[in-house]
């Protein structure tokens, strides 16, 4: 039987797949246009900051705990925000056409993560 906790991060999880898809359907669509986004504006160079400290915090927590599925779940979603974060820092220094295609590698990196951190956090071991 699965806890509530479990369960709970699962659907978390499933919310970063959701975002991971929508992502990667807005990079890949060509749907950015230069008038409604600014990928060197202050807004995005934040988020990017912030993504990268928050996957930081995530992996320095986990340094602390059991080696468990969760464990390794945690630092999956570490990693993945650091990446995800780096990639947003790195729309400022991109070409405005290639854009889409760094958005469609953040969403399938968040995809990703949300699928193997959903997989195990169902894990019982």
């Amino acid at each position: 039987m699965h806890s509530p906790a479990n369960l709970f991060r699962m659907m978390t999880e499933f919310i970063f797949i959701l975002l991971g898809g929508f992502l990667f359907w807005v990079g890949l669509s060509g749907r950015l246009n230069p008038r409604n986004f600014n990928p060197q504006g202050p807004g995005w160079l934040i988020l990017g900051a912030v993504l990268i400290y928050w996957g930081a915090r995530t992996l320095a927590q986990t340094a602390r705990a059991a080696r468990t599925w969760s464990r390794i779940a945690a630092q999956v979603g570490g990693v993945s925000l650091i990446l995800v974060g780096i990639m947003m820092l790195s729309l400022a220094f991109v070409k405005f056409s290639k854009a889409g295609i760094v958005f469609a590698a953040a969403g399938a990196i968040l995809a990703l993560r949300g699928f193997t951190a959903a997989v195990l956090s169902l894990r019982t071991d």
